[in-house]
């Protein structure tokens, strides 16, 4: 099948069998270009226009990306064979230098999908704030910014397999559900929800992105109080507080919980025995500045899992893998 590059002149929406908006999210986008289409100027025009043309763009990258083959299903290429056994045993033997180069084109596309879904809702999100200023425009507001969180969860649940996937240290056979659970991500990435596949995960990043963690006394009693009020997973707290975890796992968590790294906690500690001082305050960066933060979130969770690598790879103390990633090796090293 031919697939020609996208026509971005003016035309009714058509969204095709394989695109990358649900029923909610094309009730959402009707609704910003409905008002629009009823607004005066030029800007509402432009709007309108670009509007049309990232949808466009994304269901021709969607139906591109469809093309390709799946994951899990068997190809051949001459007396080669490859599959989702084969992918599974090339990728769990992967390190973080080569791993990107193994990866399926489909899956590479897909990426590249969510990334540009992602802006878009970005997009919608300016319209909202600059131009609809009213209920209405804060209900559309809130449908954007649910479809942004959605595309930058599904990274992260990436991020934090394939960061369990390149774990040297990590036990072979969780390596090979690390992969095996990507590819389930890989494959049903257009319709894939956190929520559904790993809602510990989901209950977890949406507990810690309304939640400001404060320091005090730096036992995270406050914060893992507020963990719990904001809905939580019960078992990802759990976990830390089971009898002898790790000190990397007990560090991991310590970063997620207070949004600063090993090292500056340490660092802290150190001034506050030396001050004699019994607490002290942080500054959150998951919840300062104003409105939605689902972009410091994602950053957030990128910062801390760049710095685990980091001392994995230099062979460092510190946590080697986010909190998120221990929490899943123990969900996958259970899995029937």
């Amino acid at each position: 099948m031919t697939t020609n590059a996208p026509n971005t002149s003016r035309s009714p929406i058509c969204y095709g069998p394989n695109s990358p908006f649900d029923e909610e999210e094309r009730n959402a986008i009707e609704a910003v270009c409905t008002r629009l289409q009823s607004g005066d100027g030029e800007d509402s025009a432009a709007l309108l226009g670009s509007i049309h043309q990232q949808i466009v763009s994304l269901e021709w990258l969607s139906e591109v990306t469809a093309q390709y083959p799946s994951p899990l299903n068997d190809q051949r290429l001459g007396h080669r064979r490859r599959g989702l056994s084969s992918l599974v045993e090339s990728l769990s033997q992967a390190t973080p230098a080569n791993f990107e180069f193994s990866l399926p084109t489909k899956t590479h596309l897909g990426r590249a999908l969510v990334m540009a879904e992602a802006n878009f809702y970005r997009h919608l999100q300016y319209i909202c704030l600059d131009v609809f200023r009213d209920k209405a425009g804060a209900e559309t507001l809130e449908h954007a910014t649910t479809s942004l969180r959605r595309c930058l969860y599904i990274k992260l649940v990436e991020e934090v397999f394939s960061d369990i996937a390149t774990g040297g240290s990590v036990a072979a056979h969780i390596r090979s559900r690390a992969v095996a659970a990507l590819a389930q991500v890989w494959e049903r990435r257009v319709t894939f929800r956190v929520s559904d596949f790993f809602p510990i995960l989901d209950a977890s990043w949406d507990a810690r992105r309304r939640i400001t963690a404060i320091g005090g006394t730096l036992l995270g009693t406050h914060e893992m109080f507020e963990l719990f009020k904001a809905g939580c997973d019960p078992d990802f707290v759990d976990f830390f507080a089971r009898p002898n975890p790790t000190d990397d796992e007990v560090g991991a968590f310590r970063e997620f919980l207070f949004g600063a790294t090993t090292e500056e906690l340490a660092a802290r500690q150190k001034e506050m025995a030396a001050n004699g001082l019994n607490t002290t305050d942080l500054v959150d960066p998951v919840s300062s500045g104003d409105g939605d933060n689902t972009i410091v979130f994602y950053e957030f969770f990128r910062s801390r899992h760049l710095q685990a690598m980091a001392r994995r790879l230099a062979d460092i103390p510190g946590p080697k893998h986010t909190a998120e990633a221990y929490v899943m090796m123990a969900y996958l090293d259970h899995l029937d």
